[in-house]
């Protein structure tokens, strides 16, 4: 399976109804596609260069992907889309804490320095994959590399997670002790470890169905 994940951020001068429109439009766009799965939705409150549209697509292969997503970017882009974020990566089986709750999707794609080394890189992967063992309202989580990126970063990872609700995601989640005490230094930049310099896309939006498979 390979996974595409658009960021849309639009500009600030349009309408609430032309984004409206535009979500309906992308919506469409999504469903013609050759997808195992896909959502389009509004971005939630409290996103960190997060944009204002978040999309997942789930194809069969890269291939596939491959064949559709360069006349579904023409559609992104159109206004009042500003600028689009985004991935493309080969998707691992998510984690999975059964029959527990999950409203809220989340991810955070970051570009790791590519002078780090192999071993830092490694341990910072490491510690990212220990948070849901300390964070019980992480729902379901999976770390990858980014096999290709668009916009104004070139990405390296994505840590996606669904979350029990919005409130978690900003309290427990960002306020844990495991997040600013061991995971935090990859990104400070006063901390002698910090691997990821430039900026992140921290954004998630609302989910009715597993988002992570």
């Amino acid at each position: 399976m390979f996974n595409v994940v658009r960021v849309v951020h639009f500009d600030e001068s349009a309408s609430t109804a032309d984004c409206a429109e535009y979500v309906d439009t992308v919506r469409i766009a999504a469903k013609e596609l050759d997808t195992l799965g896909h959502f389009v939705a509004p971005t939630l409150p409290g996103v960190i260069n997060g944009g204002n549209v978040l999309v997942h697509l789930r194809f069969p292969s890269a291939e596939i992907a491959a064949r559709h997503i360069g006349d579904f970017d023409v559609t992104l882009r159109t206004p009042p889309a500003m600028y689009v974020d985004g991935v493309g990566y080969p998707a691992s089986s998510a984690h999975r804490r059964p029959d527990e709750p999950h409203t809220v999707y989340r991810a955070l794609l970051v570009r790791v320095d590519p002078d780090a080394s192999v071993e830092a890189v490694e341990e910072f992967e490491g510690d990212l994959l220990k948070m849901p063992g300390y964070i019980p309202s992480i729902v379901a989580w999976r770390l990858s590399r980014v096999a290709d990126s668009v916009g104004r970063t070139e990405w390296t990872h994505v840590w996606e997670q669904e979350f029990t609700d919005h409130d978690a995601l900003m309290g427990q989640y960002l306020n844990h002790p495991v997040h600013w005490s061991i995971v935090d230094r990859w990104f400070d930049p006063e901390c002698p470890e910090v691997i990821v310099r430039e900026r992140v896309c921290h954004t998630f939006c609302a989910v009715d169905d597993i988002a992570i498979e």
